[in-house]
């Protein structure tokens, strides 16, 4: 399985799951996308299942490189394979006191490592809650209010899943407050053919909110992860919906279909009590 970046922040993702496994520094790690002559078939990133999926054969393929960094170590140490042990880059034993580094090895040396593994599904889990403050002349929603947390299983690194639910927040929130597809009831033609006439989610659109993690860990794969990437865009529809409808309740709307711009609010408003 090959997942493509698209700036999902996998080579920091990937390459610290490298690099804990092999006990050395990230900056060492170097995460290599289609490299020129693979026969391997990638695909796309999706389903949140990069972590758990490319993440945990990652994490296996850094294990076999150690094991088979082992003999070629034992070689320049002129021991069994058996008797080098490794920690921290470097494969050494009790009875030498001479040490090999990996990147030494990998200098001279080319180790091709091919493993693989089924992994199952993992059912992250959060809650999400929003505060929505509604305009009374103007209909003009804003959100003044968002906390979330989130069980995306162990955390790898927390910039990269703050980032991402951080996008699918807003992304969510674009679509609930402004995000449409506009055809022309005559010809069908789209109305909304470019950016310039498509409502785009922008930074004020959502205050910067609190977020937590509370981790459970999965047992579906060596890492103990789960996914994250759908979990701001899944939660925050409803949760925005739900917190406007709030607030309007005091005007008798109970039901609204999105995207809930200021204009169609004011409409409901008006028609309400």
């Amino acid at each position: 399985m090959v997942a493509k970046s698209q700036g999902h922040g996998h080579e920091t993702t990937l390459g610290t799951i490298v690099a804990n496994a092999l006990g050395v520094p990230l900056k060492q790690i170097k995460v290599v996308q289609c490299a020129p002559g693979t026969t391997l078939i990638g695909g796309h990133t999706g389903g949140s299942r990069t972590t758990v999926g490319v993440g945990s054969v990652s994490h296996l393929a850094a294990l076999k490189l150690i094991e088979e960094g082992k003999a070629l170590a034992a070689l320049e140490l002129q021991l069994e394979p058996s008797q080098v042990q490794y920690a921290k880059g470097e494969f050494s034993s009790k009875d030498s006191r001479r040490k090999v580094k990996l990147a030494d090895i990998a200098k001279t040396k080319t180790v091709n490592v091919l493993v693989g593994g089924t992994f199952g599904s993992t059912f992250p889990n959060g809650c999400h809650i929003s505060e929505v403050e509604v305009d009374k002349e103007t209909g003009e929603p804003k959100v003044v209010s968002y906390c979330a947390v989130d069980d995306c299983g162990v955390v790898i690194n927390h910039a990269i899943v703050e980032g991402q639910m951080h996008g699918g927040v807003v992304q969510g929130a674009g679509q609930v407050f402004g995000e449409q597809i506009v055809y022309d009831k005559t010809s069908g033609q789209p109305l909304t053919a470019s950016f310039m006439d498509y409502v785009m989610p922008r930074a004020g659109l959502v205050p910067e909110f609190r977020g937590e993690e509370h981790a459970t860990v999965s047992k579906v794969s060596p890492l103990g992860v789960k996914g994250v990437g759908e979990s701001g865009c899944t939660a925050s529809i409803p949760s925005l919906v739900s917190a406007t409808l709030d607030a309007l309740q005091t005007v008798d709307v109970t039901h609204l279909d999105m995207p809930l711009t200021a204009s169609r609010i004011w409409g409901a408003m008006r028609a309400g009590k």
